[in-house]
């Protein structure tokens, strides 16, 4: 019990650091003369020799503070890391999760029976493509094109003879083939460029001209806004269209018949698009775009496009084949924005559709619809990996893409013009905003601006040629 108690009182510390310093010195023996004196024995010892270490005990000392101060940093390191481990697991299983979708890229390669098997299809789909392009418009590109591609299939089948293949180089290069070809095929005159669309490529992008909450709060951070883009009138009518549960469905489009009603917040129509967010012609994501008084938008949960006619109150759906949905290729830069695998936009050369494929290896695939028939007319796939980027655009049939820069800034950094095939991914364009994230970001030709909803702002920006 003694002992016991002297282990728990603050002196028996020093007590030991005594105990230890003088056990450490070597016992030294002294013999001394006495004498007699007065009855007693007198003798004079040195006693410097049992002295009090007292360098070494400060010594000693200063060695265990600093070991208690190392032994504290080290827990501390310990309780930290166990905080942050469970983070870094969450992360490494979000990029998992992120990487699991091509995983097959891993476990096969880029070189199996089946890509060989897709590479002939491809080829002789290819060949077709070209030989009714020129058909249809006999001229030097297109006999150049059936040049190149005999060279390319004898390519491949040296391949096979000799089985060394680059899978990359090859893919690209039918990319590139297929690119040519769409913009050799026929062109329906409204595909031409005009009016602003001269110089093609935009020069600038102006601070916001507009800023407004959401007229159905900031908790609807996800969603569409703008105004109509009509081919055959200058009618002035703007819409909003927020996304419910989880920031995902959405089966109701707000429109208001002028920007006067649009700011101050009156005589507006709630249209019903569904009966319900979970019907099966309700709105998943936030790529919705309003053509010609139309609303376009992904079906629910469907790789489909979806139109809504505002007069007929009917809806028309139109698959696209290979499309990647339900968070497989969102918009991914920084973080993801859930749900945009698909995307519209309008500009003055009609209706496009922004999504990406496996066989396009998750890069973006740029189709144009045709509004008339409800059909895919033409489609570039380009170099551009979609899960690279926060949102897209078109303006004059030039698909641009953005960045996150930082909380307040965007920037355009990429362009594909579908006339030339040509990419450019040196743009350094600014584009402003009030929050970290973009839901829908298209352009409207009829005023020339950018449209854009960022975390449930309404933004609006003029953009220059």
């Amino acid at each position: 019990m003694l002992l016991q108690k002297l282990l728990v009182t603050p002196c028996f510390t020093m007590i030991l650091l005594v105990l230890l310093l003088t056990a450490s010195e070597v016992v030294r023996a002294q013999k001394v003369q006495g004498e007699e004196k007065d009855g007693s024995c007198v003798c004079q010892v040195n006693s410097t020799i049992w002295a009090f270490p007292a360098i070494k005990y400060e010594e000693v000392t200063k060695l265990l503070q600093t070991s208690q101060t190392s032994l504290q940093n080290f827990q501390l390191q310990v309780v930290t890391t166990n905080k942050e481990l469970p983070k870094l697991q969450d992360r490494l299983e979000n990029l998992t999760a992120r990487v699991q979708h091509f995983q097959y890229l891993n476990t096969h390669g880029l070189y199996n029976a089946l890509h060989l098997r897709q590479l002939s299809q491809e080829l002789q789909e290819l060949h077709q493509s070209i030989n009714q392009t020129h058909r249809d418009r006999p001229g030097a590109e297109t006999q150049k094109l059936r040049t190149e591609l005999q060279t390319f299939q004898e390519d491949v089948e040296k391949m096979y003879r000799d089985d060394i293949f680059n899978m990359e180089s090859v893919r690209e290069r039918l990319r590139s083939f297929n690119n040519r070809v769409q913009n050799c095929r026929t062109i329906p005159e409204d595909f031409r460029s005009k009016g602003s669309c001269y110089h093609r490529i935009m020069k600038n992008i102006s601070s916001p001209v507009n800023t407004k909450l959401s007229p159905y709060g900031k908790s609807y951070i996800s969603g569409g806004w703008g105004r109509d883009t009509s081919a055959t009138s200058e009618m002035e009518r703007y819409w909003v269209q927020p996304l419910v549960s989880g920031h995902r469905f959405g089966n109701i489009i707000r429109l208001y018949q002028s920007f006067e009603d649009f700011m101050s917040g009156r005589n507006y129509k709630d249209e019903i698009i569904a009966p319900s967010y979970s019907h099966s012609d309700a709105v998943q994501g936030p790529g919705t775009i309003m053509y010609d008084g139309v609303v376009y938008y992904q079906c629910y949960t469907a790789a489909e496009l979806c139109g809504f006619d505002l007069q007929t109150k009917k809806v028309q759906r139109l698959k696209l084949p290979d499309a990647g949905i339900n968070n497989k290729f969102p918009y991914c830069y920084y973080t993801c924005r859930d749900w945009t695998d698909i995307d519209l936009a309008a500009d003055s050369q009609g209706l496009w559709v922004m999504y990406s494929t496996e066989a396009n290896h998750g890069n973006m695939v740029l189709s144009r619809v045709d509004t008339e028939h409800f059909n895919i007319t033409h489609t570039w796939k380009t170099r551009l990996f979609k899960r690279s980027v926060t949102n897209a655009f078109m303006v004059c049939g030039v698909l641009y893409a953005t960045r996150y820069v930082d909380l307040y800034r965007e920037e355009v950094f990429y362009a594909f013009d579908t006339t030339t095939g040509m990419e450019d991914n040196m743009l350094s364009l600014p584009l402003e905003k009030v929050s970290a994230g973009i839901a829908n970001l298209h352009y409207n030709p009829t005023d020339m601006k950018l449209y854009m909803y960022n975390d449930g702002y309404l933004m609006a920006y003029q953009a220059f040629f």
